[in-house]
């Protein structure tokens, strides 16, 4: 296997290269070659020191999604490594929190950038490679994207762009024979929410909410990413994965509806 995976170096990201380089010494029988990329150069480096320990090749390129220019380098520089690209997986994300009314200008900008903005670009780059290998590209979105979040801002909508772009794009490159899905978590504790779950109250207050009972761990997300990648996902494209506990099914139990439920309805 030969991919990129943006925002690698926590979280979802984190468990995705581990996840992804253990099928490839399982499934593919050979070491993985990754460009693992990330703002927190630091932490990629220690992911990828432990993930080479175990033999396989990892190029770190710090960046940041943000600037145009990073996602085209990203590409040349996994190229220049590895000289070809099967998967491409665009993760880095980013939040702050905030009613409309006083959200920042800068704040807009940066979601859209990192999460929409940064897709495409990555896309672009990627394409001629991914093309000549039949490859496939996954794009992390969010429940949040077809699901109003309250006091995220930009996020949401900027969720709900990537996850179009993902749709529009697995049409348009199919002929190349190309997949593209996007992966939808629902609530998971990652150093990114820990601000929320470290609280064990609070994440037990949000697990009672899930019909799984339980907040997403990151292994959770790469186990299902290791199939949507994987050559037993070859005829999945232009799909929204969502995988949350059944959390986004909850609508009407939250509004006081129960499996007991014996009334009537008329009219």
């Amino acid at each position: 296997m030969h991919c990129i995976i943006t925002g690698a170096a926590r979280g979802i990201g984190r468990a995705i290269a581990r996840r992804l380089a253990q099928d490839s010494l399982t499934r593919d029988k050979a070491p993985a070659a990754m460009l693992l990329s990330d703002q927190h150069a630091s932490e990629l480096e220690v992911l990828a020191e432990e993930l080479r320990a175990n033999g396989h090749h990892i190029t770190c390129f710090a960046g940041d999604m943000s600037d145009p220019e990073v996602p085209a380098r990203m590409v040349a520089a996994a190229v220049d490594a590895f000289k070809t690209i099967d998967v491409v997986i665009s993760n880095a994300g980013y939040a702050v929190g905030n009613s409309f009314m006083d959200f920042k200008l800068e704040d807009w900008d940066r979601n859209f950038a990192v999460h929409t903005r940064g897709a495409w670009l990555l896309a672009k780059a990627s394409h001629q490679y991914l093309k000549a290998t039949r490859g496939n590209m996954l794009i992390t979105a969010s429940i949040s994207g077809s699901n109003a979040t309250p006091a995220l801002g930009a996020y949401s909508p900027s969720k709900a762009a990537t996850l179009m772009f993902a749709k529009q794009l697995a049409v348009e490159w199919g002929p190349d024979g190309i997949r593209v899905n996007a992966l939808s978590p629902g609530l998971v504790h990652t150093d990114g929410s820990n601000v929320v779950f470290a609280d064990p109250e609070v994440k037990a207050l949000r697990a009672s909410k899930i019909p799984l009972r339980r907040v997403a761990d990151p292994q959770d997300m790469a186990n299902v990413v290791s199939f949507i990648v994987g050559p037993d996902a070859a005829y999945v494209s232009g799909a929204d994965i969502v995988v949350d506990g059944g959390l986004v099914n909850t609508l009407m139990p939250n509004l006081g509806m129960s499996n007991n439920w014996n009334g009537k309805v008329t009219g």
